[in-house]
């Protein structure tokens, strides 16, 4: 075979060549992800510091759904639009870092998992919240308000988020790394 016939036709690519990009990929797909999950936590955090600074400017306390009844029904009504948006968001990232169905719910599952801790993560960083594990808070607003322990939900997403990503590598690429 000649220089021309080299260029040409590459080199066939052995199976650990191929797992071995596959793994490259996946992993930068899988960082990707997570910086888009972190990002949009931030974003998330920022948006509750300016609703508690307008709404609840002597300090966030809630028991019960009632207590978000300070905020207008029309402010309401556009956070449940914002908390929609950001679900989709994170489905729309999941589905277009993976071809498979199985690895797009995993890949949502993880997103949604790392924005969920980073924003708990970030409000503690911008303001010192929560004081504790135990301190209450609005979870989500759709489809009605869901309130309990900050605990719970650290709890819940540390695990699926372990879980899930350990669900985008698999075993065969596990064992060839």
């Amino acid at each position: 075979m000649n220089e021309i016939e080299k260029l040409i036709h590459p080199l066939p690519r052995t199976q650990e060549g191929v797992w071995g990009e596959r793994k490259i990929r996946r992993k930068r797909t899988v960082a990707a992800l997570a910086a888009y999950a972190i990002a949009m936590a931030v974003v998330e955090a920022v948006v509750v510091v300016y609703l508690r600074e307008l709404y609840y400017p002597d300090g966030f306390l809630i028991q019960t759904a009632a207590d978000i009844r300070v905020i207008p029904r029309e402010i309401l009504r556009l956070e449940i639009w914002r908390e929609l948006a950001t679900l989709i968001m994170l489905a729309a990232v999941a589905f277009l870092a993976f071809d498979r169905l199985k690895e797009r719910l995993w890949a949502f599952v993880f997103a949604f998992s790392l924005w969920d801790l980073g924003y708990y993560l970030f409000l503690y960083i911008f303001l010192r919240w929560p004081p504790s594990l135990a301190a209450l808070d609005v979870y989500f607003l759709i489809p009605s308000a869901w309130i309990g322990p900050v605990w719970f939900p650290l709890l819940i997403f540390s695990l699926l988020g372990v879980i899930s990503f350990w669900k985008l590598f698999p075993s065969s690429e596990k064992k060839s790394g």
